[in-house]
């Protein structure tokens, strides 16, 4: 489908970015890291996946803290545009662990992060590393475009939200609220 630009709009100072380009490769990578939270202290933990967001958010020159109550239990905090400790601030917010897999449940192996018959298939893939993968693309996109909102808004990927957030949300109101 071709787009008309005859309709008088001057379409120049449109912001140009395509947050749907990468999500689907985000979402792959976030789901091969394995967060699996069992609920106890056992577990990879989130660090690997917390690391990962921040590389991702570094690409594009968004600074982020890491939070960490207990080894590898890990949640991490960014601002994107506005002025640190801005009034009016935002929270978009997501978790990075997942709910146990049972690879003998699966069609496919619940880590691999597999596309097939047009789906993306993976512990994670509807819960929550989809969300985390779309606002992280848009927020990527965005900034390279040059789209960066002029209100802050905090970037909040937290650890242990399958098992009440303990380790991770519960953690960042009670001991980091300056960076929420």
């Amino acid at each position: 489908m071709s787009h008309d630009q005859t309709d008088g709009a001057d379409h120049s100072s449109r912001p140009s970015y395509d947050p749907a380009g990468e999500v689907v490769d985000l979402c792959r990578d976030l789901i091969r890291i394995d967060t699996t939270n069992y609920g106890d202290e056992s577990g990879p933990g989130e660090r690997k996946a917390a690391e990962h967001v921040a590389t991702l958010l570094d690409e594009v020159g968004i600074s982020s803290d890491l939070f960490e109550l207990d080894s590898g239990r890990t949640s991490l905090v960014a601002q994107w545009g506005g002025r640190p400790g801005g009034e009016g601030a935002l929270l978009l917010h997501g978790h990075l662990d997942v709910v146990p897999a049972a690879a003998e449940d699966w069609q496919v192996d619940p880590f691999s992060g597999e596309i097939r018959d047009g789906y993306l298939w993976g512990r994670g893939a509807v819960d929550m590393k989809d969300f985390d993968a779309m606002l992280l693309s848009v927020v990527r996109a965005r900034t390279r475009a040059g789209a960066v909102p002029e209100r802050p808004v905090v970037l909040c990927f937290t650890a242990d939200e399958e098992a009440g957030g303990h380790h991770g949300a519960q953690v960042l109101v009670e001991e980091h609220r300056d960076h929420l």
